[in-house]
């Protein structure tokens, strides 16, 4: 699950060689930057307070954040915030629902690809992933246009197309996504559960979040 994203201005303090173009270069920022929002400074000024009490303590101020998304549909940060705190209550079929919503109505936002896709693989339909992502290999395919991606949505995506990958029975490229994913994140939890996927059978290979 993704749930920072970054404005393209931030500072680039890492930077990794694409898997599929190795001249170019993926660059990675740290350093979470809202500016970008579609909101009124009031509202982005609230986003940011609400997205820092969420990672500390959802269940209290969840109430809070599903009214603000009420009013914000057409904002997919929100969406994608609101699909965090869902999945850290364990409130499960309310994330389900959520991830299909957001992709369905911000197809073009990062985050909310990965969620949708990494959806796809756990109910095993992953014949759904090359439309998702456009029939694009690379982060630099799919966003030509884009400086810099936060660690938190590039680690996101090579994961799910590691996992990917693996369920397509090509370890190579599973492997050369899991190894980017641990350039930048190495101890999160998914980056860890693709690198024992990867020493599993293939026969015996499911995802589970």
């Amino acid at each position: 699950m993704i749930y920072t994203h970054i404005s393209m201005k931030s500072s680039t303090l890492l930077e990794i060689p694409s898997i599929y173009f190795p001249d170019r270069f993926y660059r990675i920022t740290f350093s979470p930057n809202l500016s970008y929002l579609k909101l009124d400074a009031s509202n982005k000024i609230f986003f940011q307070k609400i997205h820092s009490q969420i990672q500390e303590d959802p269940g209290k101020h969840l109430a809070i954040l599903e009214a603000f998304y009420q009013d914000h549909l057409d904002v997919p940060e929100v969406a994608n915030l609101l699909t965090f705190a869902y999945l850290r209550l364990k409130k499960n079929t309310q994330a389900e629902e959520l991830i299909k919503i957001a992709y369905e109505m911000h197809p073009s936002y990062l985050c909310a690809k990965i969620n949708y896709a990494d959806q796809c693989l756990r109910v095993k339909k992953i014949q759904e992933i090359p439309t998702i992502f456009n029939h694009k290999r690379d982060l630099l395919e799919l966003y030509p246009d884009r400086f810099a991606f936060h660690y938190s949505e590039f680690r996101g995506f090579m994961v799910c197309m590691g996992f990917y990958h693996l369920a397509c029975r090509d370890r190579d490229y599973a492997d050369k996504h899991r190894s980017a994913a641990a350039e930048v994140d190495p101890l999160h939890p998914g980056v860890i559960a693709l690198k024992k996927a990867l020493k599993k059978r293939f026969w015996y290979f499911f995802y589970r979040r």
